[in-house]
């Protein structure tokens, strides 16, 4: 998890979020240019929820580190309803950073476990990222920053056209 310091908030997080999913999907077109030629593209598919977590190693045996909690099956809900090379946010994710990123609305879906839900593909950075320094003293990160505790994103790998996904 990170720093508290540097992402204190939850939009901080949410903002941390987003620009590292944005890269993630970017950086598929240099992973995809090292692939040998006549190779499927691979594609991510990302889901984003802003909410609370629990964090931890578990076993006695075996140690795994896990994170779970409502926020956590909510994002692989919303990776479950993104798109290859998209990222979906929750309402939740949109209100922490509307006026940050390009969204655009979609409309209600049916979510397993939740009902239907307004949710939103994330775009391209529209305000750009303050210095820590900045006025509000807190800062907007930019994809170098990574993602937060309290923000849960779902993410799967697939090869383009195969329909799999893992």
């Amino acid at each position: 998890l990170p720093d508290p310091e540097l992402l204190g908030s939850p939009q901080q997080r949410a903002l941390g979020t987003c620009a590292l999913a944005v890269a993630m999907v970017h950086v598929m077109d240099v992973v995809n240019a090292e692939r040998p030629p006549g190779s499927a593209p691979l594609s991510v598919q990302i889901g984003v929820h802003s909410g609370s977590a629990i964090a931890g190693i578990i076993g006695h045996r075996k140690y795994q580190y896990d994170l779970v909690g409502d926020a956590v099956n909510t994002a692989a809900r919303m990776c479950g309803m993104s798109a290859p090379g998209r990222v979906c946010l929750s309402k939740a994710t949109f209100k922490h950073v509307r006026g940050q990123f390009d969204l655009t609305e979609r409309p209600p879906l049916n979510v397993k476990g939740k009902g239907k839900m307004v949710t939103y593909f994330l775009g391209g950075r529209t305000a750009p990222s303050a210095s820590p320094s900045a006025a509000a003293g807190s800062p907007v990160p930019s994809a170098e920053t990574g993602a937060a505790a309290g923000d849960a994103a779902g993410c799967s790998e697939s090869s383009e056209g195969s329909g799999s996904s893992g």
